[in-house]
């Protein structure tokens, strides 16, 4: 483990990073938070600031818990990664057969369909057919891209089958047995789940009124159900949810990303520290089980990101140094665009070229 001088980055800097109007930023090693930074508004029609509280959606960063989530039923000897899929969702019909790992490391070959339009707004969460949107999800898109293991096609729709598969093995909502077998007690004022806890707390998220992507959400977005109108140069939206939760379902505050990022450098997450190298062990191109793998300054390093509209979401470990950063903004991002490369050199390598 390598012992560094953590330097802190100013709210002003970080705005200046993230371009958006508020954003959230922590470095943690297996022991405690070494600085965190809160910078801009959760809302800018009221002013309210960003803190320790404020939640955010995370989106595709749910993709490496429900990684974890798989991964534990391999540990609980429910099934093994080399098990092939088909029989577990025999009321898909498949071309060929593929298998645990395939769909972990998106190498199932599956197409992916952009999934802007797959949200519901929260008031409407209590209602929303969960259960047929999957199903019908995956039906639309069953058919292979090509033959399994060949090639990395990220895929939602992998992530999809994958809550199908916690859920028919495990015998539990998927959320649920997430909740209860992968993420790590929490404490206030930490926050991550599937839900909003506080309103109160959540960031508005935002896009740019004027930016070019406006015409991608006008062609997969109905703008009059989800924006709720306009400040200065921003459009801002209501409260929503993804419709797939194992794929960008997640919500919570930096600290509850921080928390969990800690269980993997604490080896606590798995009962077995073989489990974790395996997950992070390279698959195919960057991609391990659920996770990229990149090298910044020469340090090695493992990480997601998750983006939508109004959010955009970073976390990454340093396994060789043992820390972890993570970092959330209100302003929409479809792509990942590795922002803490930035971010990090300012305060875990600023004292490297």
């Amino acid at each position: 483990m390598t012992t560094r001088n953590i330097k802190p980055i100013e709210p002003a800097a970080l705005l200046d990073i993230t371009k958006s109007p508020g954003a959230a930023y922590l470095v943690i090693d297996h022991q405690q938070i070494l600085t965190e930074t809160y910078a801009g508004a959760t809302d800018l029609a009221t002013g309210s600031l960003v803190d320790q509280r404020t939640t955010f959606n995370a989106f595709s960063v749910t993709k490496t818990v429900t990684a974890a989530a798989a991964l534990k039923l391999c540990e609980q000897n429910k099934i093994l990664l080399s098990d092939p899929i088909n029989p577990t969702l025999d009321e898909f019909h498949f071309r060929y057969p593929f298998t645990l790992q395939h769909l972990i490391s998106h190498q199932a070959g599956f197409a992916d369909p952009i999934p802007i339009s797959w949200i519901h707004l929260a008031d409407e969460d209590a209602d929303f057919d969960f259960k047929k949107f999957i199903a019908q999800t995956i039906d639309r898109h069953s058919r292979l891209m090509n033959r399994p293991g060949a090639k990395f096609r990220y895929s939602s729709v992998g992530y999809l089958m994958l809550s199908q598969i916690i859920e028919k093995i495990s015998g539990m909502p998927y959320d649920q047995y997430v909740l209860q077998f992968v993420m790590p007690v929490l404490s206030d004022p930490e926050r991550l789940s599937y839900s909003i806890e506080d309103k109160g707390h959540h960031a508005v998220g935002y896009h740019p009124r004027y930016a070019i992507s406006n015409l991608l959400l006008s062609i997969y977005l109905d703008k009059k159900k989800f924006v709720v109108g306009y400040q200065g140069k921003w459009m801002s939206f209501k409260n929503f949810y993804v419709n797939g939760k194992a794929y960008g379902g997640l919500i919570g505050n930096v600290r509850g990303l921080g928390r969990y990022l800690q269980s993997y450098l604490k080896n606590t997450l798995f009962s077995h520290q073989e489990m974790e190298q395996r997950m992070f062990t390279v698959q195919n191109g960057p991609m391990c089980l659920g996770w990229f793998s990149g090298i910044l300054n020469e340090e090695r390093y493992f990480c997601h990101a998750g983006g939508g509209g109004g959010y955009y979401c970073e976390i990454r470990i340093y396994p060789e140094i043992q820390l972890a950063t993570a970092m959330m903004r209100n302003k929409s991002s479809f792509s990942d665009i590795r922002i803490l490369d930035q971010i990090d050199r300012k305060t875990i390598f600023q004292n490297q070229k």
